[in-house]
């Protein structure tokens, strides 16, 4: 009889922990799917600039994704955060929709994107999501209308009060596109100078060209990761091709040259996160 009284013990505290396992997983994947993806912080990063004697702040988005369950109501959000900033600059880092073929609201989310203010200039970039499903057709001009200027292997030379000026190189996709550098002849007139490149991993082709900033975005961080095993958030991102050796975050590439792969906003390929929460990226400078 004390065999089977303890057995059953045994038997209740097994059943209690697979309960408790069956739970925490259930939790998880609600966490995944419905909340983490609508959560926002704010990243800040204090950079060195010996240049400007004016004080720059830009405010860099990235892969908004949208799509149907991310919307247009959804942006509600990252443009306060985004204002709250009172950024001199705001940078799109490629990736509007995420299946335009799929899903779009162009008037929607033109008006939505209209109401992000930056003192100097809002400039965005292709990603490769900004030419499939049709939307090479309609990016070029949703972005003008939401009052941002698309550079495509182009350089836009911006002035500031004090008669500084800071120059914006922003690259066509890699995926998609045919990105190349053009000429760096404006650098000679300016006093800080931004590279704006939709996959991370093209940076290598671009380091040691002048640059003290080098923006991206992309890689989502790969949407999740799991502590104490970085192969899955590693593995995750590599699905996004171009984003294996940067995953997200600040890299010094060299003394005078910075690297920030942004984590993104939205989603793609499963409609959840964990452990990489959708960012706005702030810079100060």
């Amino acid at each position: 009889m004390a065999l089977y009284t303890k057995d059953m013990k045994i038997i209740k505290i097994v059943f209690s922990l697979v309960i408790l396992l069956m739970l925490t997983c259930l939790g998880g994947l609600y966490y995944a799917f419905k909340i983490e993806p609508y959560r926002l912080v704010v990243n800040q990063h204090q950079l060195e600039n010996r240049s400007s004697k004016e004080k720059i702040k830009i405010v860099q988005l990235s892969d908004l994704h949208i799509k149907k369950d991310f919307d247009a109501k959804h942006l509600d959000k990252v443009i306060q955060k985004t204002n709250e900033q009172n950024p001199d600059f705001i940078v799109f880092s490629g990736d509007l929709y995420d299946n335009y073929a799929h899903y779009n609201e162009n008037e929607q989310v033109i008006s939505k994107l209209q109401k992000m203010k930056a003192k100097y200039g809002k400039i965005a970039i292709w990603g490769n999501r900004d030419y499939g499903g049709g939307a090479s057709r309609e990016y070029a001009n949703i972005m003008s209308e939401s009052g941002f200027t698309l550079l495509r292997n182009e350089n836009l030379l911006i002035p500031m009060n004090n008669g500084e000026k800071i120059l914006f190189t922003g690259l066509d996709d890699a995926l998609l596109g045919n990105p190349s550098l053009p000429s760096s002849y404006q650098m000679e007139e300016s006093t800080y100078d931004v590279l704006l490149t939709h996959e991370p991993d093209e940076v290598s082709q671009y380091q040691n060209k002048g640059y003290e900033l080098i923006l991206s975005g992309h890689s989502h961080g790969g949407q999740v990761n799991i502590p104490f095993i970085p192969q899955v958030q590693k593995k995750a991102a590599s699905v996004m091709k171009h984003s294996n050796n940067y995953t997200g975050g600040l890299y010094q590439l060299n003394t005078n040259e910075t690297l920030y792969v942004n984590t993104g906003i939205g989603t793609t390929h499963l409609s959840a996160r964990f452990g990489v929460v959708p960012e706005i990226a702030v810079f100060n400078f």
